[in-house]
């Protein structure tokens, strides 16, 4: 069986999300991930953005892969709402790996 490269893991995990680098420090790995989405929607009104306020890294777990401890670094972007009726000016993009200010990935919660 041919082992699958970490972009090509990262796309069946979450095709949003493209594959930066990643490292192996002791017992753990943590793979850098950043947004491929041209576009995101805000949560609060359902609006679509393509204005982006700045850039935040976000840390979680995810689950053990090779017995090494996993920790995934995404760049979220914070983008600017264009609809002047939401209560917001700004939101931070998702994604389905992981929910809202979650400090564990989706599929870690279901073990």
């Amino acid at each position: 069986m041919e082992m699958l490269r970490m972009d090509e893991f990262i796309k069946i995990v979450d095709p949003d999300l493209d594959y930066i680098s990643h490292e192996i420090t002791g017992d753990t790995i943590v793979i850098r991930v950043a947004s491929n989405k041209e576009e995101a929607v805000c949560r609060y009104c359902g609006s679509t953005s393509t204005k982006k306020h700045s850039v935040y890294e976000r840390s979680f777990q995810d689950l053990p892969i090779m017995d090494l401890k996993t920790r995934i670094i995404s760049y979220n972007r914070k983008m600017f709402c264009p609809n002047p009726e939401c209560n917001h000016t700004t939101f931070a993009e998702t994604f389905r790996l992981v929910k809202q200010k979650a400090k564990k990935a989706i599929g870690f919660r279901k073990k």
